[in-house]
């Protein structure tokens, strides 16, 4: 099975996905992620309200889905829960999504109405009706806060990122409140039973259910924090006072007495583990030529600062010395000094270059025994000023256009290499897929093997054996419950009877259907065609096939509740396969009968031998304890009379599916298709008003 988990996944590691899921192929995606593969499990690092999402949903066909709700991160604020969980279940609906499973905060039980309440009360309702509308079964888990070492966003790792900053924490409980939080080891064991018996409870919640977690804490967030401050001595935290604002109404302890699971640990108890893991994963000591590359980094303002500075006292003293060299005059040094600065470093820098460049200009006109009156009023000095300011400020432009075009192209590119990355990751997935369904062909239930297991299930003589097995091999193949054959004995026949129908509709059915009512439909499936109800006609199928004998319609295939999904044009040519499958034996089992018929039948009589009738009665009893059909033995005693006088009297008080056999006791026996206790004492009183004695009984004399 194709699992997905959602939401706040980061509190799963590999061990604890196996546990909960097994073998499954898991699939975690969010934008938190790295994205890599291990054994069956893939992480990618993908938004659920992107596009790359949906694709990947409909690539994989996902039959499982658990959404962990960022609520179960105590004193998580992320936002837009319910458009991504709206998002996810419309995906759901859409596919052929099995199970949902959303994990949330048991604080959505607290008997208080704030802000927090209205938001959890809108998800349940979410969740509720995606369950009712579109038949997705949905269990609602209300289970305390997780705790993690491993998981930078959790709870607790915040407070252990803040304690190695050396800063101060505040924690929004008091120190003697119980610190109630589940381990995520404990949560997969539940969602391993939870899936272990997924559907055993539904007959009562029907596909939609609550359960709740309790975790069995007992340690005390002052009892924690004594735990922390061992490993971080100068530890500085304040409770500032509760975050819960009223009562848990836990319902009844479904986990506890149903799913057989409770907490195993006290998981704040093993704080000290957790500080461990984190220190570990996070705080690794750092090497030397990591820390001098940092520490040049760190340091690179200044050390543009002192390029700068010495940069411009290089200038001066260039300029000082060489002031009467003549083939050092062609070079200006203050305008190469502004170029170099601008291009390397930008605009602001080489702005600051060109004023420096500009004051040494100056003074070297005060050296040379110009005065500021004739400096400011020529405005022929002004020149060298104004080009070093605009070098500065074109030099410094194409230094920063080109670090914003090289930005650009490299987030592109990144942004380019990501979806390249996701696109060959499906598309490795999906050649996965294709060579597991190439090699698996033939022994899968969905190929050549499911066919060969349904020819060989309707592969015998006896047409009631073939009616019995076709129940569960057409529910099998066409994924329903809700399944029922009826048989036309003769062309002039205005009744059609039921022969087997599916357990959970079985009960509703009429035991006979008048064809007149059914005109439509029969004049459809005699063309061969597989009749849909587009009306919507209230008490018929959605599907009806035909199984045609001599000509002759024989047989209705009755399909009545499909899901949306099922109404394609896959579903009917299914359907049509199977029909022609069983019809193509039941020809020949009828065939078959009539050829045999002179062992079948005591002779000028339609009354069986003791052998085959006792052969109907043992199928007949094995659907009945299928509950495929109902059925009672009637013994009627002879009393004298002849097998031609007793099979005259039965003729016209028999019906056509109904068998009559001679038992070793010399006596008659009645197999009545399709009689309950309702019915029962309507067939005794039939025969007794003929003058014959008759009883029921359990099994063939």
């Amino acid at each position: 099975m194709d699992t997905l988990v959602v939401g706040s996944n980061g509190y799963f590691s590999k061990e604890s996905l196996e546990t909960a899921f097994g073998t499954d192929n898991i699939i975690l995606c969010g934008p938190k992620l790295e994205s890599r593969k291990e054994g069956n499990i893939r992480w990618f690092k993908k938004s659920i309200m992107g596009d790359d999402f949906k694709t990947l949903f409909f690539t994989y066909g996902f039959e499982r889905v658990v959404f962990v709700s960022h609520f179960i991160n105590k004193d998580s604020y992320e936002v837009g829960e319910i458009e991504q969980l709206r998002n996810v279940l419309s995906l759901c609906r859409k596919t052929k999504v099995k199970q949902f499973v959303y994990v949330t905060s048991d604080e959505a039980l607290l008997d208080v109405e704030n802000s927090d309440s209205l938001i959890y009360s809108s998800v349940e309702s979410i969740c509720r009706y995606y369950a009712e509308q579109y038949q997705i079964s949905v269990k609602i888990i209300y289970s305390p806060h997780l705790i993690s070492g491993h998981y930078k966003d959790d709870f607790w790792c915040r407070i252990f990122d803040a304690l190695e900053k050396g800063e101060k924490v505040e924690i929004r409980a008091r120190g003697d409140e119980i610190a109630d939080f589940l381990s995520i080891e404990d949560l997969s064991d539940f969602l391993s039973r939870l899936f272990d018996v997924w559907g055993e409870d539904e007959s009562d919640n029907g596909i939609y259910e609550t359960i709740y977690l309790r975790s069995g804490a007992s340690t005390t967030y002052e009892e924690a924090f004594s735990s922390i401050k061992k490993i971080y001595k100068n530890a500085d935290v304040v409770f500032v006072g509760s975050s819960i604002k009223g009562r848990l109404e836990y319902g009844q302890d479904v986990a506890r007495h149903f799913y057989g699971w409770f907490a195993q640990k006290d998981a704040v108890s093993e704080i000290g583990e957790y500080v461990k893991q984190y220190r570990e994963l996070y705080c690794v000591k750092k090497k030397i030529t990591e820390i001098i590359r940092e520490k040049l980094r760190i340091n690179g303002k200044i050390m543009m600062f002192l390029e700068l500075i010495l940069g411009a006292f290089l200038v001066e003293v260039y300029n000082y010395y060489s002031g009467g060299s003549v083939q050092f005059r062609m070079i200006d040094v203050r305008l190469l000094f502004v170029v170099l600065m601008s291009l390397v470093y930008g605009t602001r820098i080489g702005g600051i270059t060109a004023i420096l460049e500009i004051v040494s200009l100056v003074l070297a006109y005060y050296r040379q025994g110009t005065n500021g009156i004739l400096l400011f009023y020529d405005p022929s000095n002004w020149i060298p000023f104004i080009l070093l300011m605009v070098t500065a400020a074109v030099c410094g432009y194409i230094k920063q256009r080109k670090d914003e075009d090289i930005a650009f192209i490299s987030d592109e590119n990144k942004l380019l290499k990501e979806e390249k990355g996701f696109v060959n990751r499906l598309y490795e997935e999906a050649m996965e897929y294709k060579n597991q369904y190439k090699q698996d062909l033939i022994g899968s239930r969905d190929g050549f093997g499911r066919i060969f297991d349904v020819v060989q299930k309707l592969s015998t003589t006896v047409p009631e054996e073939i009616f019995a097995e076709s129940i569960p091999v057409m529910e099998d193949v066409l994924d329903n419950r809700s399944i029922a054959i009826y048989t036309i004995n003769d062309k002039g026949a205005r009744f059609a009877r039921l022969s087997v129908a599916s357990e959970q509709i079985s009960s509703n059915l009429k035991k006979s259907i008048n064809l007149d009512d059914y005109r439509p439909v029969i004049d459809e499936v005699s063309k061969g065609e597989i009749w849909f109800n587009r009306d919507v006609k209230e008490g018929f199928p959605t599907y009806v096939a035909g199984i045609k004998s001599d000509g002759t319609l024989s047989v209705l295939i009755m399909i009545y509740h499909v899901e949306y999904i099922q109404i394609s044009t896959y579903y009917t040519n299914l359907i049509r396969i199977l029909s022609g499958l069983m019809e193509n034996f039941i020809i020949k089992a009828w065939e078959y009968q009539k050829a045999v018929a002179d062992k079948t039948y005591v002779e000028g009589t339609s009354i069986t031998q003791h052998e085959y009738f006792v052969q109907q009665f043992n199928i007949q009893k094995e659907m009945a304890d299928n509950k495929l059909t109902d059925f009672r033995l009637f013994r009627i005693m002879r009393e004298n009379r002849t097998l031609t006088e007793i099979d005259e009297m039965l003729q016209t008080k028999i019906r056509n599916n109904d068998i009559v056999g001679l038992g070793s006791d010399n006596n008659i026996y009645l197999l009545a298709s399709q009689v309950d206790d309702s019915s029962e004492p309507i067939v005794l009183k039939r025969f007794q008003n003929m003058g014959l004695k008759c009883d029921v009984v359990e099994s063939v004399g």
